[in-house]
């Protein structure tokens, strides 16, 4: 899935975040976890339904979970001009662990609660 760039005015401070992050450990077993993307604008960002797909199009995908955090900003990174691209990752526990991983500029999530979710 390819991501797609739209203008919007340079210097806006954006960030996205996602609770359905979903991709494949090298042993097959799933990853889920939730996203957050943080970045000023150069004048460009990501359209939100080429995101979502992207985000969906993970799921097809065979990682590390230590490369998520990467591959994503690598993705980003390819398609916009942006500041300070910060990448957080918290990925559910496994085995009783817990991971958080981040690429890129160091940024606190804003987490919110979806309120339209059931």
């Amino acid at each position: 899935m390819t991501l797609k760039k739209i203008d919007i005015r340079e210097g806006t401070k954006i960030e996205y975040s996602s609770k359905e992050l979903l991709f494949l450990a090298k042993s097959g077993q799933p990853y889920r976890g939730s996203l957050y993307v943080k970045f000023t604008s150069l004048g460009e960002t990501i359209d939100l339904v080429s995101f979502k797909k992207y985000i969906t199009s993970l799921r097809d995908k065979t990682l590390n979970a230590e490369d998520i955090a990467y591959e994503i900003y690598e993705s980003i990174k390819a398609v916009i001009k942006v500041n300070d691209l910060g990448i957080v990752v918290d990925l559910s526990a496994r085995g009783g662990l817990q991971q958080r991983l981040c690429f890129g500029t160091d940024f606190s999530p804003i987490m919110k609660n979806n309120i339209f979710q059931i």
